[in-house]
């Protein structure tokens, strides 16, 4: 007899590249449960992308906002539960955990099982509380105070020492290293949580989560421990592993004991360096967003908790297995514009099916490429996306991913590369050559495709010697690509006259003084740019000193002040061939983007005129090669600005071959002097992008670290 499929609503696949942890629960649901299973993604708007990833969800609903009470809140459960049958809830937001915990009983009622803590529980150990609790049960922790007005920020700032982190009393955390940057973060954190925000010290040293189920009787289920091993500048884990750490488990243990808990927790720790004592840092009343590890470790703590939520008998589960690591890596793909109409307009639309695997045998005739700029540690780089539309792409040959980190995501990514090489992270352009010509010789590639702003210039120079050895690229030339960087892009009177959209008013500036006053001549918002990344956005003088000091931090020694143009975002994505005359162009709006301004929800959108002066333009800068050009369209005037020029592709160019472009393939057969054929571009389709965690093995981390190179099967 088979087994009933049970039905589970599960919340949290939004959050861009702060991902929330529906997406892992419901994946690892999907993977480990040894029943039928139905999942139903919850979210707020219809732009959840993690649940529209291929297989994610069966169906996708959304919820009333908090602010509608938790009246509406149980009105729309009750009616999805009748609806649909689901069987079970699992919630993964902060904010909407204790809603669901207050709603219990009255969902339970309806036949609609959750495992909480209870509200009291929740409250206990929240973040403003968090401190109370760890001195009333003698839990080290990191010194930590409530701000609650801002104007007190410099006073409390002075006696904790920097660096420090700024906490929202909800979520989100930014480190600070001055006063300035610790005002900047506050009045973010505190505009978008409100209450103000905390202060805690910071230590440096070892990271540690433990993530853990405990039943109705308050006895824990089941647990597991992870270590950061690679975290990116926002602190988030985008590399852990699986640890064996007796003393964690132990003070993780005392702590779950005084929690008074029941439900999915998460406990954070650092170790301070030198130090035996680990000091709680949070905890979190759900699941983490790297849950999906305890899967791949044998103990998967979704399952356990479903187990535990419809009552079924558990199975015999080993400890998680030590070693187990994963990587953070995105996921993308293009949804049809009806299904996203459908979940706005109706409230219910049914999710993506699971895209049968791309058969990735290498055509022996097809061209062979190999791909740079493959990580996702801090931001999401192009080559990934090029990799993906050249998968798409007939009769490609084989595939080869350049990363210059043990942490480049793309590196361990099978199913998009036939082998991956570590590059020499040189400022060398003959370094680069040397290490090019050498997987050349074992691993013969016809076109190199560069990904990365800071590594571009070294292929050009190096370009006529990669060609006499049989290695095409199609790159500008040296002074073209100096003439579109930003310190010549945008001066005043512009290089290059531009025709269809306008240049904003730019300062470049290269001291903290110099910036307040181009700011100032400007006047607020103002947006402060790096020569090569970053865009900080400044409403006062003090927000432009905090992102003076965030830019030089990142090494800048000048800066751009640029006049801030409201509107909507849209980006123009071309190739050019060796007559600068664009082969391909395509336009798209961004529905989505992160707080770096990467995109990770969009749709093509036609501009011809627009599209017809960046194609004069690049004409007249002599171009060559991928490029994109990133506008705004002024809310008030309608007039397009350009406020930057990319001169690689984008990182969201695989949605070029969803639309019947595919810009990469373009890309490599202009290069090898071969036709070009343009198709009609598909419409009604959206990009959505998501992040997703991959495995990795010991011997292939060992592989890149220590031998530089990975063939996969």
């Amino acid at each position: 007899m088979k087994p009933d499929k049970l039905r589970i609503a599960v919340s949290g696949f939004d959050g861009l590249d702060v991902p929330h942890p529906g997406g892992a629960v419901a994946r690892a649901l999907r993977e480990g449960w040894p029943g039928p299973i139905e999942i139903h993604a919850l979210g707020y708007d219809a732009f959840m992308t993690g649940a529209w990833m291929g297989g994610a969800a069966d169906e996708l609903h959304t919820l009333p906002s908090f602010s509608e009470g938790d009246g509406a809140f149980l009105e729309r459960m009750v009616s999805l539960t009748g609806r649909f049958g689901l069987d079970a809830a699992i919630p993964t937001l902060d904010l909407e955990i204790p809603v669901f915990a207050r709603l219990a009983d009255r969902l339970a009622a309806v036949g609609l099982r959750t495992l909480l803590p209870s509200p009291d529980a929740i409250y206990a150990t929240n973040k403003l509380r968090l401190p109370k609790f760890c001195h009333d049960h003698g839990i080290p922790a990191p010194r930590t105070i409530h701000v609650l007005d801002l104007n007190d920020l410099s006073l409390h700032a002075d006696q904790f020492g920097y660096p420090m982190y700024v906490k929202g009393t909800v979520a989100g955390a930014k480190r600070a290293s001055n006063a300035a940057q610790v005002m900047n973060a506050a009045r973010e954190l505190s505009q978008a949580w409100g209450n103000g925000v905390l202060l805690q010290e910071a230590f440096d040293g070892e990271e540690y989560n433990v993530a853990a189920v405990l039943g109705r009787d308050h006895s824990i289920r089941a647990m597991v421990s992870i270590r950061k091993v690679g975290v990116n500048e926002k602190g988030k884990g985008v590399m852990c592993t699986v640890v064996d750490d007796p003393a964690i488990e132990a003070h993780a243990v005392s702590i779950l004991k005084a929690l008074n808990w029941c439900g999915p927790v998460e406990l954070e720790f650092v170790r301070p360096r030198g130090a035996k004592q680990p000091y709680l840092i949070e905890v979190n009343c759900r699941f983490p967003s790297w849950i999906l590890l305890s899967h791949w470790a044998g103990c998967s703590l979704p399952a356990v908790y479903l187990e535990e939520i419809v009552g079924h008998q558990h199975a015999q589960r080993p400890r998680a297995r030590a070693g187990t690591s994963f990587v953070r890596d995105v996921a993308e793909t293009a949804v049809p514009l009806e299904q996203l109409d459908k979940l706005t307009r109706f409230g219910s639309a049914p999710g993506q099916a699971l895209a049968p695997h791309a058969n990735r045998r290498a055509d022996p005739d097809g061209l062979r490429v190999a791909v740079s700029g493959v990580a996702t540690l801090d931001v999401v780089n192009a080559g990934l996306g090029v990799a993906r539309a050249l998968r798409m792409a007939p009769g490609m040959g084989r595939l080869y991913g350049l990363g210059y980190g043990t942490y480049d995501s793309g590196l361990y990514r099978g199913e998009l590369f036939d082998a991956t090489f570590r590059l020499p992270a040189s400022d060398d352009p003959d370094a680069l050559y040397e290490s090019l010509a050498a997987i050349h010789d074992e691993h013969p590639y016809d076109v190199a495709v560069p990904s990365l702003d800071g590594e571009i210039p070294r292929f050009i120079e190096i370009s006529e010697r990669l060609d006499a050895i049989g290695i095409a690229t199609l790159l500008p030339s040296a002074e073209a690509f100096a003439r579109r960087g930003k310190d010549r892009l945008f001066t005043d009177p512009p290089i290059l006259k531009p025709e269809g959209f306008q240049i904003p008013k730019t300062i470049v500036v290269r001291s903290e003084k110099d910036a307040i006053r181009a700011a100032e001549k400007l006047g607020y918002p103002a947006i402060l740019k790096g020569t090569i990344s970053l865009a900080l956005p400044a409403g006062s003088a003090d927000e432009v000193r905090a992102a003076w000091s965030s830019l030089r931090e990142k090494g800048y020694a000048e800066a751009l002040v640029q006049r801030f143009v409201p509107g909507e975002r849209f980006a123009v994505a071309a190739v050019c061939d060796r007559d600068s005359d664009p082969v391909s162009m395509m336009s798209i709006k961004k529905l989505r983007v992160c707080d770096r301004g990467s995109t990770w929800s969009a749709i093509g959108l036609a501009q011809p005129a627009l599209e017809a002066g960046f194609a004069n333009f690049l004409r007249a800068l002599n171009w060559v090669g991928p490029v994109e050009g990133e506008f705004i369209r002024d809310e008030v005037t309608e007039r397009f600005y350009l406020i930057e020029i990319n001169p690689r592709f984008t990182a969201w160019i695989a949605f070029s071959a969803h639309l019947g472009l595919n810009h990469p393939y373009a890309a490599v057969r202009a290069a090898q002097g071969l036709p070009v054929e343009t198709q009609p571009v598909a419409e009604d389709l959206v990009f959505m992008r998501s992040c997703e965690d991959a495995p990795i093995s010991n011997s292939a981390f060992a592989a890149i670290a220590t031998k530089g190179a990975l063939k996969h099967a």
